[in-house]
């Protein structure tokens, strides 16, 4: 089942390999069948994780977030355990609406009819290293000396010191942000269709030669 408002990756046996050979393994050793298929979904489970992560949430063109405590840390694996080996799977999936979101793109706006403050990426002081934006400007409206101010037919959040004369712009205030689809799960996951086949038919392989 996909979790309400995520993304999910699904493995079976029956559909993805051999079933020729799955059924004399299955016959001939179904408890080292068994083992050495669960073997090969967890590898299949790493390995894809381990090159999404790698290839789309790294930043631009795909998504920030892979550290654990990002949207990496959302996924999870869940395997389907069976006493039959063709119900054997594994479903890689996150209940993340903001995963979703980059995935198939879409419209964001303020629930409460605000606008949303939409930092502008030239003020580089206000994002780390990695491109995250820094703890003190995730709340905009709690910085001093910040107002909104018009021009040019747009509204911005903007730093005014009356010192130095100066005006600072850090916030465009849109009424709905426009989000196009990056995350890229599902075309990482089908990518991956030879390397899942090629690692359960080596699994099977494997469970023969030990017979």
């Amino acid at each position: 089942m996909v979790p309400l408002g995520g993304v999910v990756g699904m493995v079976q046996l029956t559909t993805e390999i051999d079933t020729r050979a799955l059924d004399r393994a299955i016959k001939i050793a179904p408890r080292v069948l068994k083992f050495e298929l669960a073997d090969g979904l967890d590898r299949i489970g790493k390995g894809f994780l381990k090159r999404f992560r790698q290839q789309q949430l790294q930043g631009p063109p795909g998504v920030r977030g892979a550290s654990g405590h990002g949207l990496f840390g959302t996924f999870k694996r869940t395997f389907f355990v069976s006493p039959e080996i063709e119900g054997m799977g594994i479903e890689i999936f996150t209940e993340s609406k903001i995963a979703r979101l980059h995935e198939t793109g879409g419209t964001v706006k303020d629930p409460g009819g605000k606008r949303l403050a939409v930092p502008l990426s030239a003020r580089t002081q206000m994002f780390t290293t990695t491109g995250k934006l820094r703890a003190r400007y995730k709340r905009p409206r709690e910085l001093k000396n910040v107002k909104a101010l018009r021009w040019n037919g747009k509204t911005f959040l903007a730093r005014v010191t009356k010192r130095a004369q100066k005006i600072l712009p850090l916030y465009i205030l849109k009424r709905q942000v426009r989000i196009k689809p990056r995350l890229g799960f599902y075309r990482t996951w089908d990518g991956l269709v030879n390397y899942r086949i090629d690692i359960l038919n080596k699994s099977i392989d494997n469970a023969l030669r030990k017979i």
